[in-house]
């Protein structure tokens, strides 16, 4: 539960990144449509980040399957969300293309974190069944 509670708090530093810092956004449109893209990373990863957490128990081929396949269909959703912002934003800004980007990668370690627990026991079973086996 506390990761969703880093989700949440990561989103408003975030949103604070793009309301009072000067550099990252255009204009007051801008402002709104680069809020709008983070809160869809966020409410994207918090979804991929329960299914992730519910398939935890499974066997680590079919676990590698899931994780693998939603973390392409969710880069394929960044990167629509951030090909769509640069289209509608009057002004191309870079560097709010940037931002969301490194937004990004940011959820995707509060993934990496959230299976980090099933991949290191996933690996200690192999280490041990290798140390068995000499």
């Amino acid at each position: 539960m506390k990761t969703y509670s880093n989700f949440f708090y990561t989103l408003a530093v975030q949103l604070g990144v793009i309301w009072f810092s000067k550099g990252i956004s255009n204009s007051l449109n801008d402002q709104i449509a680069l809020s709008i893209v983070l809160i869809v990373f966020c409410t994207i990863f918090v979804i991929g980040a329960k299914k992730i957490s519910q398939s935890l128990d499974i066997s680590q081929s079919q676990f590698n399957a899931r994780f693998f396949g939603s973390m392409g269909l969710r880069i394929v959703v960044a990167l629509i969300s951030i090909a769509i912002y640069l289209f509608t934003s009057k002004i191309p800004n870079k560097f709010g293309a940037i931002f969301l980007l490194i937004s990004y990668f940011v959820y995707m370690g509060f993934e990496i974190k959230i299976i980090l627990h099933k991949l290191r026991t996933d690996s200690e079973k192999s280490q041990n069944t290798d140390d068995a086996r000499k």
